[in-house]
């Protein structure tokens, strides 16, 4: 636009006469090509700027189209689980959203909530995240969509038969204390009748390989952990799932396992928010219709083998969806095990926004936020 104005003004009757309509003297007429050479030095050196001006907005468009093809970075803190497939897998998804995917790797949600906190953008948080975070008084941190349920349960050692969740009675099952898994079996075994004070509770860490040597040297009766490193030791021979006893089927505490929570400033943006959700629901819908792509990327990034993977695979449900209501009845029971001083389950509902998920998804917010139709 620049360089074709000046062309227009160089050529434009001010200075470029039409000689035509004018007459000369003798000098002038003497004069005449020193005049028409004058002109076009003044036409020519027009040009010349309009040339380059021309060219330097040609660089500046490029450079602005750089800068608009650039990847958003986005950080995940995540742990190398199961339950992180759609996060662990969102890369092709992620790059064609425009985004550039840098992990984070994390061991528990206390640290994935530092992270969050902090500033990285994105990563998973437990069910009772959302009480912790109210005691904490934490206010750069919402909870964005689901994850995971189930993928966390109790297995029983190979001979130890159980029939009904009252058989636990009596028997020695290790688990590790204050762990999220650990809340979710004790609640689950109180709402099935089980008078916990009769069950031997043994602490454990939450490794794995002491806890599967205890478990298969008898040691242990059961075991309550998450999977991985249940479902070995099923492929393996000495445990199993008991079906009366899945701790995860309680109406009333739900299966919930990991929830994806992001940092506030992320959410500033809202266009980039929900790009990244699109993508993220994309992810977890391929990898749940595809699990045998799955179980392959999951075995990379763990290192655990495919037929542990697989037999994993089986005990988890992904869905972008998160119960809040769960995690309200969760929440009443932190004074009881530790996880918050006080009932914070009237706080809870305010740390989660399901409006960007709503917008990444088209399905209505109160869709997002229960299980229950």
């Amino acid at each position: 636009m620049i360089g074709s104005h000046l062309i227009a003004t160089v050529i434009s009757p001010r200075l470029w006469p039409n000689l035509a309509s004018c007459s000369f003297g003798r000098n002038q007429e003497k004069n005449m090509p020193a005049m028409l050479c004058g002109s076009l030095g003044v036409w020519r050196s027009y040009v010349s700027a309009a040339a380059a001006l021309a060219t330097f907005a040609a660089i500046v468009a490029m450079a602005c189209n750089v800068t608009a093809d650039e990847p958003t970075h986005v950080r995940i803190t995540v742990a190398r689980s199961v339950s992180g497939i759609p996060l662990w897998g969102i890369g092709p998804f992620a790059e064609k959203a425009g985004f550039r995917v840098e992990y984070i790797p994390a061991g528990t949600n206390a640290d994935m909530q530092r992270n969050l906190q902090s500033g990285v953008e994105l990563g998973t948080l437990g069910y009772q995240s959302p009480a912790v975070m109210a005691e904490q008084n934490v206010a750069n941190v919402k909870i964005i969509a689901g994850e995971q349920l189930g993928g966390q349960n109790l297995i029983m050692r190979k001979g130890v038969d159980i029939k009904s969740w009252k058989d636990l009675e009596g028997k020695r099952i290790g688990r590790p204390p204050g762990s999220y898994v650990t809340i979710l079996f004790t609640l689950a075994a109180q709402e099935n009748g089980v008078d916990v004070s009769k069950v031997n509770l043994i602490s454990t860490t939450s490794a794995g390989p002491a806890e599967l040597q205890a478990l298969k040297s008898g040691d242990l009766d059961g075991l309550v952990l998450w999977s991985p490193v249940l479902d070995r030791a099923v492929v393996e021979g000495y445990g199993y799932y008991p079906s009366c006893c899945d701790i995860g089927k309680t109406e009333k505490y739900g299966a919930g396992n990991q929830i994806l929570a992001a940092n506030t400033d992320f959410l500033k943006n809202r266009d980039v928010a929900v790009r990244f959700l699109k993508a993220y629901s994309e992810s977890l819908d391929f990898y749940v219709k595809n699990p045998d792509k799955a179980v392959s990327l999951i075995t990379e990034y763990t290192g655990v083998s495919k037929e542990v993977i697989a037999e994993a695979w089986k005990h988890g449900i992904w869905d972008v969806r998160a119960d809040v209501r769960t995690m309200v009845n969760v929440a009443k029971q932190g004074p009881v095990f530790g996880f918050s001083k006080t009932d914070m389950s009237a706080k809870v509902p305010g740390y989660v926004d399901m409006s960007y998920l709503s917008a990444a998804t088209g399905r209505p917010v109160d869709q997002l936020t229960r299980f229950v139709d």
